[in-house]
């Protein structure tokens, strides 16, 4: 538990809130120490939160033009499908070829292209046992979700192993603000704890991430002050706000706020 790795829960939830939601920094070493260190809950709950960072982009484009619902149903599949295939026979598949942690550059590539190797084939191959039936067509939806709006195969940053590319401060924070507003729309975080549910991760875990989640989001700029919202009120009133907004401008408040807050609520 933390105490052991000299790590304090509350500075470990809000380094893990945050880096969830960005759609970048893939840690290769965590992956590896998560595995390696399974019995460890802040070991295994860090891959957890790494193998999503890799499938969600993935998803995103195999699931362009179908509902959220879809998005969600497939995105939370592949990551079980990932710890499925690894955990097993962990030094077989894993660790005979990275026996020793991957500090360099090439080590790290090289395990990160497994990964999402790995998931890549999952997202293509394995269909949900019960799909999210599609959405009817509307104009609604027609005019809030143009096609390619949440779609990162023209964002091209989401990579790890592409070269970097430049950007205006605008483009990047509307980039950065979308991708939090389709994190939003999956409804990620639910999706990521109930992940760590499955895999007996302790409760103090989940709760403090809760705690912390439901501070921080007091402060969302899309969200009523005057009441609460559930996921699907979320969504529909994202849908309202896309409609009647400069959704470039809303990304771009999006990431703003999102910045402000992870300042606000860095680790002490």
């Amino acid at each position: 538990m933390p105490e052991e790795t000299g790590t304090s829960l509350d500075q470990f939830i809000r380094e893990l809130f945050f880096d969830l939601q960005t759609i970048d920094g893939v840690k290769p070493l965590e992956i590896w120490s998560g595995f390696r260190e399974a019995e460890d809950q802040l070991e295994k709950t860090s891959l957890i939160k790494n193998l999503y960072k890799i499938a969600l982009p993935l998803v995103n484009e195999h699931c362009t033009g179908q509902p959220f619902g879809a998005h969600a149903q497939k995105l939370r599949g592949t990551v079980a499908g990932v710890l499925e295939h690894f955990s097993p026979d962990r030094v077989q598949r894993l660790f005979q070829r990275f026996p020793d942690p991957p500090t360099g550059s090439d080590e790290q590539k090289d395990l990160y292209a497994m990964v999402k190797e790995e998931s890549a084939n999952i997202v293509a191959r394995d269909e949900p046992k019960d799909p999210v039936p599609a959405e009817p067509a509307s104009g609604l939806d027609s005019e809030v979700f143009p096609d390619g709006l949440f779609d990162f195969r023209e964002l091209r940053i989401v990579d790890n192993e592409l070269p970097f590319i430049i950007f205006t401060d605008k483009e990047y924070r509307v980039i950065r603000g979308l991708a939090l507003v389709y994190g939003w729309l999956i409804d990620l975080e639910s999706l990521f704890l109930g992940t760590l549910l499955d895999n007996d991760i302790d409760e103090s875990i989940i709760e403090e991430f809760q705690q912390l989640s439901q501070r921080v989001h007091r402060e969302n700029p899309l969200l009523d002050e005057e009441r609460k919202m559930g996921s699907q009120e979320l969504v529909d009133y994202i849908r309202v706000k896309l409609r009647y907004q400069d959704y470039l401008d809303l990304f771009e408040k999006v990431y703003r706020w999102f910045e402000q807050a992870r300042e606000k609520f860095a680790p002490h």
